[in-house]
């Protein structure tokens, strides 16, 4: 009897360290998988993303609850602004049951956008299926940037001076491209809203691609510039807030020009897509009261 459960406690050490041995595998397998697609998002490598990707790919931007489909997420790779130097894998722990994974990812970004350079951490979790034809391929996945203390003078200074990039972008993009420009420079969700003099003008993002539309069949030529100071008021990593005067010209199908100053704040999100004005508002210099 002693022998045999000798016996049993052997094979039961054995099938443990033999178990433990697959979900170290089976680890580290969906990890190299899950740093293959880290290199192709960081090379615009599309054509790898989608054969990681299944057909019905989901992908949740945490910071904004908005939803993507495979389609849209390979467009949004495919016309990424920022340049992502590095995509690392910190770590990953994963939990399978069969044929269905899921892991949750610590990934560090180190990106560059307008000429300024950014890091950032971002915890992922990722969904992972598996068949018999294709092996694992990615189902869907969530990601959060963890929430932080204020960041440090150096972290704020190179955020403001990303902003400040970006608001210069913005100012040449329009002028050169007009309205329409403004498309690759709002948040595209339910957070976006712009105000104007005291009243709502967009209360959505798609209120205000509707006016977008009506601006570029209006409008032939615009200049906006902003003054010598944009004041960038870094709030947390990847959000500040943002205020600058400015003057704009505008001239319409008809001919007739308008010449514009006032005051122009906002804030400004930095997206999967790169920073975005999350919201806006412009106030217009009036002319001076009437003296009585």
């Amino acid at each position: 009897m002693r022998e045999a459960f000798r016996a049993f406690l052997v094979i039961a050490a054995l099938g443990a360290a033999g178990f433990g041995s697959r979900a170290e595998a089976q680890e580290r397998e969906l990890g190299n998988l899950y740093q293959r697609l880290l290199d192709a998002f960081r090379t615009k490598d599309t054509a790898t993303l989608a054969r990681l990707w299944t057909e019905g790919y989901l992908f949740t931007d945490g910071a904004t609850g908005r939803l993507s489909t495979k389609p849209e997420r390979l467009q949004i790779v495919a016309e990424l602004e920022a340049r992502i130097d590095t995509l690392t894998l910190d770590s990953m722990t994963v939990r399978v049951d069969r044929n269905l994974a899921v892991g949750s990812a610590l990934v560090r970004e180190v990106a560059t956008e307008h000429g300024t350079r950014s890091r950032q951490q971002i915890r992922a979790t990722v969904v992972f299926v598996r068949s018999p034809r294709q092996g694992w391929r990615i189902a869907a996945t969530h990601t959060s940037v963890p929430r932080s203390e204020a960041p440090s003078p150096a972290d704020a200074a190179a955020l403001a001076d990303s902003v400040r990039a970006f608001m210069g972008a913005v100012a040449r993009e329009v002028t050169r491209d007009g309205p329409a420009a403004w498309r690759r420079q709002f948040a595209d969700d339910a957070a976006f809203f712009m105000a104007a003099e005291g009243r709502l003008v967009f209360p959505s993002a798609e209120a205000a691609s509707r006016g977008i539309d009506e601006l570029a069949r209006s409008i032939t030529h615009i200049e906006l510039r902003w003054g010598e100071r944009v004041q960038v008021d870094p709030l947390r990593p990847g959000l500040a807030a943002v205020a600058a005067p400015y003057t704009e010209v505008r001239v319409d199908t008809a001919g007739r020009r308008v010449d514009e100053s006032g005051f122009f704040t906002g804030v400004a999100e930095h997206r999967a897509e790169g920073w975005r004005l999350r919201n806006a508002h412009w106030s217009v210099v009036g002319p001076p009261p009437a003296v009585r």
